[in-house]
């Protein structure tokens, strides 16, 4: 027999029931429509099935971009695949995924002939079209600035390592060294490619940070610099060294004193001479950064242009083996050096480049004012 009570609790647990069913519906409806809108809150990570909730997932070795609408190559030899990515209101977004081919011996190149792809942190020197390519390059070849100066600092030998097409059926690990592509994808690269900007980083196996993490790397390194920058317009010679590891690269700072007379002479005029950096660029390859960027002198009627200058920054670890934060000094210059000069120089010592801008600019001052 079936009691009034009886009924009650069934009809009770029935109502639960329903409303348990409508409210997982909605949801997963809701989900559907975020997916289907390319909602950004919920997104794979590339190697698993783990989901980030509410952040978005970019290579590790994208920091910032110089400007908008800038690119970036990423190579992994792992998965034999390149990717293109290009910056938009502040963030990289992949534009394409292609296979490559990279060398047919596994591992970062050491020496010349070795038929290994090099690692690292490189930018696209020159662009060849097949008019000017023997047919094992394909429709289009670009250069790279391999070894740059850590490779050189380890002993790493070797050039001419490039991207380019390829005459044949496109093998993963079936090149001398260089990074293959097929001809229909390498002519895609002359629309993102600029040269002595766009940079080519090749790992074994690309990882992934969320955007939060990029940015915070990104406002630790401008952060650095802009302080590297103030201590070379105001700071003393240790100040400025200080930026710099001195157990492991000391530069060459014969010009300081002259650069010294010169600020204080132009301060002095009321025409101070001033560094400045733009257009920076910030990519990473394990522990350390490589930071392009157009260095600059200003002064109050003319700004000379350098050329691009390039530093290697190094995260310092701490004793726990883990990346320092910059409140704590985790960030020191290993290696700077020019990427390109745009002005005529009066010696061969890099720094003069810097002098010799400075001094234009100092006695351009002087001679207007005697006229």
């Amino acid at each position: 027999m079936i009691t009034r009570n009886n009924c009650t609790r069934n009809s009770y647990k029935i109502k639960i029931l329903i409303i348990i069913v409508f409210y997982t519906l909605l949801s997963l409806t809701n989900i559907s429509i975020a997916q289907n809108q390319g909602s950004p809150d919920i997104l794979p990570h590339p190697d698993s099935n783990i989901y980030e909730i509410g952040s978005k997932l970019i290579p590790s070795s994208l920091v910032k971009s110089p400007r908008e609408g800038g690119s970036a190559i990423v190579v992994e030899k792992d998965s034999q695949t390149l990717w293109l990515y290009t910056s938009k209101d502040g963030e990289f977004i992949k534009v394409f995924e292609v296979p490559c081919s990279t060398g047919e011996v596994d591992g970062p190149k050491m020496v010349e002939g070795d038929k290994k792809t090099p690692e690292g942190v490189y930018f696209i020197k020159k662009a060849y079209d097949d008019r000017f390519l023997t047919p094992i390059y394909g429709k289009r070849a670009f250069t790279t600035d391999y070894p740059h100066f850590l490779d050189i600092k380890l002993g790493k030998t070797g050039s001419a390592i490039w991207i380019h097409g390829t005459n044949k059926i496109l093998k993963p690990m079936d090149s001398n060294g260089c990074v293959a592509m097929n001809n229909d994808d390498v002519v895609k690269l002359d629309h993102y490619i600029v040269l002595d900007e766009t940079p080519v980083i090749i790992t074994d196996k690309a990882d992934y940070i969320s955007l939060e993490t990029s940015v915070d790397q990104r406002i630790d390194i401008t952060s650095f610099l802009a302080k590297w920058i103030e201590s070379l317009n105001r700071g003393s010679y240790l100040e400025h060294l200080f930026y710099y590891d001195a157990t492991n690269y000391l530069p060459d700072m014969r010009w300081w004193a002259e650069w010294v007379e010169i600020r204080s002479r132009s301060a002095a005029s009321k025409n101070p001479i001033t560094a400045l950096i733009d257009n920076i660029g910030i990519y990473k390859h394990k522990t350390h950064f490589v930071v392009l960027f157009d260095f600059q002198l200003t002064s109050i009627s003319r700004k000379i242009s350098v050329g691009k200058r390039k530093l290697f920054i190094s995260a310092i670890l701490n004793t726990d083996n883990q990346s320092a934060d910059f409140g704590n000094k985790g960030y020191k210059i290993i290696g700077d050096l020019f990427q390109t000069i745009a002005i005529k120089t009066r010696g061969e010592d890099s720094k003069s480049y810097f002098i010799t801008a400075a001094s234009q600019l100092d006695s351009q001052y002087r001679g207007d004012k005697v006229k």
